[in-house]
């Protein structure tokens, strides 16, 4: 399909007013997204990170690997209170897109990366080594959960099996602190409906006023799910 044909439709369809104010948006959408994603993957990690990538793990049930964009972060953590004494661990993290947002907050905390592609993972490794609070491990990352962990980013890394997985596994960890999933798209929320946590389902338009603007939103749904108590 044409874009002189979508953009006639889309005129169609709603109106000539509402196009421009949507190619308007498109335009300054792009421009601040490309100024913003540039500055932060160069300022932290050295190069460009754009580009999401195919999973050689399918078979494992490591979905594809896309970036979450600067862009929502600080949307998806603007609820979360971060103190000094938090591990931050990103299940996942490909090419530490969420890493480098972290630096960029100033966090001195702990901060762990788990990434299943053993190549993705040295590249990101290399790139964050000059600074001293990351490590990126290398494998599957629900044997490699750490277990002092207290706050895990999961940007849908997982088919449906492995999410079972990770719940089952964050639900053994010691129970002497609070532990925290920041669940973005979070398409298998079903697997930590049970007594063990309680669930704030989040929507970006209807709870923080982000307007939708058709296939340009990026954002999905967020879920914060929060251990329902610290067990005896």
């Amino acid at each position: 399909m044409s874009y002189s044909y979508r953009l006639k439709s889309r005129v169609h369809e709603e109106g000539f007013a509402y196009t421009i104010k949507y190619i308007v948006y498109v335009v300054f959408y792009c421009l601040t997204s490309f100024i913003r994603n540039t500055f932060l993957d160069f300022r932290y990690s050295g190069r460009s990170l754009r580009g999401n990538h195919k999973s050689l793990f399918k078979d494992f049930g490591a979905n594809d690997t896309y970036h979450t964009d600067y862009s929502v972060m600080p949307l998806i953590f603007r609820n979360l209170k971060i103190t000094p004494s938090d591990v931050l661990v990103d299940v996942g993290c490909g090419k530490g897109r969420v890493i480098n947002y972290w630096l960029s907050q100033k966090y001195k905390n702990r901060i762990i990366g788990l990434e299943l592609d053993p190549k993705i993972a040295a590249k990101t490794s290399a790139q964050l080594k000059r600074h001293k609070n990351v490590r990126i491990i290398s494998g599957d990352a629900i044997s490699n959960l750490p277990p002092y962990g207290t706050i895990f980013y999961f940007y849908n890394p997982f088919c449906e099996e492995k999410v079972k997985s990770f719940e089952n596994r964050l639900s053994e960890l010691s129970t002497d602190r609070q532990l925290t999933v920041v669940y973005y798209n979070p398409k298998s929320l079903h697997a930590f409906k049970n007594q063990n946590w309680i669930i704030e389902h989040i929507d970006f338009e209807r709870d923080f006023g982000v307007r939708r603007w058709g296939r340009m939103n990026k954002y999905h749904d967020l879920a914060i799910i929060k251990r329902r108590k610290i067990r005896e």
